[in-house]
């Protein structure tokens, strides 16, 4: 990058001087004291022009501009982060705004917890509060705590008036997301993110209005207010593209509730059992589908073959005595008509049924309250 003068070796003497800050035929060769950005990786901050006034690089543009080079207490680095996931996430963000929007709001939950106990005691954000050192802690020299044990630091210790369950859904699935872009990769698409994004908002301001802001009496306090102004806004704007994708398919998913099931990448009961060997699930929502009946049942079905057959327990899958198919396409899930329960969906069939037939092991409806598939209560009867 060049600065406001052409910066080379020799400088000085093209420009006549002998000298930094003297004179010559060409002009002031500039004094040390001048803030610069230097040839050698210096930082992009502020740059003093000619006139005395300031001007800011393109990376300090936006809420941070007025900081300086580099200066981020706590709560305005979370709210920071916060900032930067929403204004990914608005006007239809794509890939490389996507990553970004998951990692810097998984980012500004773990730092927004972690400020709230920094008020409480600097202490409880260390692994070890035990160990605690004043002039390592300042240094940033210890092991922090993650988001789980921030939250139960948060409930037990500090002992806030509306804690946050450590395993709340909306994390984890924020967690999860997070881990298999930073260690695995991740492939979603933008109304997903949004869709997931909007309950962790909805807790992060929550928290920051009743349990962080009112508790800041840092030199920052009002610029930390001043942040959260910018931000709402644009949640609002969030939300509102959600709420406007999912308000048709209430016509569209309301007939079809004993078979929609919750979408496992934007977290909405939207995923519509379609039946049939090819695309049997698909959201109506974010559009998520998957290819066939083994790609579903990997993904909705709990635990695997391989761990049923060598250890016992029950299978993620049964094949389907009504539908004949002899495959495994029947998966205990919960519907938008039952979401806290495990029905039995047939994938290809697109029903649900009673449950499993303890002689053939497949999942049926039964002809008579004995726990039998009408195959099996036929065969039994014709033994008499």
């Amino acid at each position: 990058m060049f600065s406001l003068f052409h910066r080379r070796k020799g400088g000085a003497a093209e420009l006549g001087a002998t000298a930094p800050g003297e004179r010559g035929p060409f002009g002031v060769f500039p004094g040390v004291g001048r803030e610069d950005v230097e040839e050698n990786g210096g930082s992009r901050g502020r740059v003093m022009l000619p006139e005395g006034r300031t001007s800011t690089s393109a990376a300090q543009e936006g809420p941070m501009s007025s900081r300086g080079d580099m200066n981020f207490p706590v709560i305005i680095n979370g709210l920071d982060y916060l900032h930067s996931s929403v204004s990914s996430l608005v006007d239809e963000p794509e890939g490389r705004a996507l990553k970004y929007a998951v990692l810097h709001l998984q980012f500004a939950a773990e730092t927004l917890f972690k400020a709230r106990l920094e008020q409480h005691d600097p202490a409880l954000v260390w692994v070890k509060p035990a160990q605690f050192d004043e002039r390592r802690h300042r240094q940033g020299d210890f092991k922090s705590v993650g988001t789980k044990d921030a939250l139960e630091r948060l409930r037990d210790e500090v002992k806030v008036a509306n804690p946050i369950a450590p395993d709340h859904a909306a994390l984890k699935a924020l967690v999860g997301l997070r881990n298999r872009l930073t260690h695995f990769g991740a492939t979603d698409t933008a109304v997903a993110v949004e869709a997931r994004a909007i309950p962790v908002l909805d807790l992060l301001l929550t928290f920051i209005d009743e349990e962080l802001l009112p508790h800041d009496d840092s030199d920052v306090a009002a610029e930390a207010w001043e942040l959260m102004e910018s931000i709402r806004p644009l949640v609002g704007r969030i939300r509102g593209l959600v709420d406007h994708r999912l308000g048709p398919l209430g016509e569209k998913l309301g007939p079809s509730s004993d078979r929609t099931l919750r979408c496992l990448s934007c977290g909405h009961f939207a995923a519509l059992v379609t039946g049939g060997g090819e695309r049997p699930v698909g959201c109506l929502l974010c559009g998520k589908a998957y290819d066939d009946i083994p790609d579903t049942v990997e993904a909705y079905g709990v635990g695997s073959f391989y761990e049923a057959i060598t250890q016992g327990g029950e299978p993620p899958a049964y094949e389907c005595a009504e539908c004949f198919t002899g495959q495994a396409c029947v998966v205990p899930v919960p519907t938008a008509d039952d979401p806290n329960g495990q029905v039995l969906t047939c994938l290809w069939g697109a029903h649900s049924v009673e449950g499993v037939c303890d002689d053939c092991q497949r999942a049926a409806d039964f002809a008579l309250d004995i726990g039998m598939c009408s195959n099996c209560t036929d065969a039994a009867y014709a033994r008499f």
